[in-house]
């Protein structure tokens, strides 16, 4: 082979996994491969709230109830959520509110497209059986919840 076609053939190469590497990376392919529509994480002793609701009443009820977990604490809540009309709908603000002040250190919400899914330290004791309930209440019957052991 030619040292001129050796260069070709490589360069080919590389930019065919470049492109691969953007396609894996892409936020857009991430979104339609499941990303997460809403999450909640309880870490550093704070809560972080992000995603996209569809209203004020779910974006407020989420605060408050992640100020209610913190004792009060509004300055340990990071509300990232945007509300807008295509946001996330969650069919009982309430149940989600709760489960933010049941929630413990660690704990991580998910919401993807096709489930709801929340890890936890125990996937058996009283507490993890309440916040699947109210994981399942929140988002509704249409959306499958499940736990996850934190590793």
């Amino acid at each position: 082979m030619k040292p001129l076609r050796i260069v070709a053939v490589l360069t080919a190469g590389l930019l065919a996994a470049a492109a691969v590497v953007f396609v894996a990376w892409n936020p857009a392919t991430e979104k339609t491969v499941g990303a997460p529509l809403l999450e909640i994480r309880w870490h550093g002793g704070g809560i972080v709230l992000q995603g996209k609701v569809r209203d004020v009443a779910t974006q407020q009820a989420l605060a408050q109830g992640a100020a209610a977990r913190l004792g009060g604490e509004t300055d340990q809540v990071t509300d990232w959520l945007d509300i807008t009309p295509t946001g996330l709908v969650v069919a009982d603000p309430a149940a989600l509110a709760q489960l933010i002040r049941l929630g413990q250190e660690g704990w991580h919400l998910q919401r993807r497209p096709a489930e709801a899914r929340l890890a936890v330290q125990s996937l058996a004791d009283a507490r993890s059986a309440q916040a699947l309930s109210l994981l399942q209440a929140a988002f509704g019957p249409g959306v499958p919840a499940r736990l996850i052991q934190l590793p």
